[in-house]
């Protein structure tokens, strides 16, 4: 697994968020539901879409469950046209180390893992957030073969 250091400006998104049980099908269900939400609002809007759908986890899972924000990358100049229940967040501008999961969600974990010993091993500090980029759609692309970047901002 290769583990990259990357400098990213700071990046607008439109966003739904949900706590959820640690459960993967809780979790499957909530992301599509979200994903789905937040593509209607941006549809209904005429706002443009600047990346593939993201799951930002500002916090790490606790025993009542996991919240995150399903979220959709957009021009900063879109954000005013938020409402209810689609918020906008900005991710900071700033270093972050990133890898790249292949294979099905699911396994998305040990990526997650790797990443965190890589920064470990290597005395980088972590912070928070953390965030998934869904490079491949499941839906035409066999699950062994879907991408999905994995990012943890860089803490100082």
């Amino acid at each position: 697994m290769e583990f990259k250091r990357v400098t990213l400006p700071e990046q607008h998104y439109f966003y739904i968020e949900q706590t959820v049980p640690m459960s993967a099908d809780g979790i499957s269900q909530a992301m599509g539901n979200g994903f789905g939400a937040v593509f209607g609002f941006t549809e209904t809007k005429g706002v443009e879409r600047i990346s593939m759908p993201s799951a930002i986890y500002l916090d790490m899972p606790s025993p009542e469950g996991m919240t995150f924000r399903t979220a959709i990358f957009v021009r900063s100049e879109d954000t005013f046209k938020a409402e209810p229940p689609v918020s906008a967040g900005v991710l900071p501008a700033g270093e972050a180390m990133m890898t790249v999961h292949v294979g099905p969600y699911a396994t998305l974990n040990q990526s997650h893992q790797a990443l965190w010993a890589h920064m470990t091993e290597n005395n980088i500090p972590a912070a928070m957030p953390i965030w998934e980029v869904y490079v491949d759609d499941p839906t035409t692309v066999p699950e062994a073969e879907c991408r999905t970047e994995v990012y943890r901002m860089i803490g100082s």
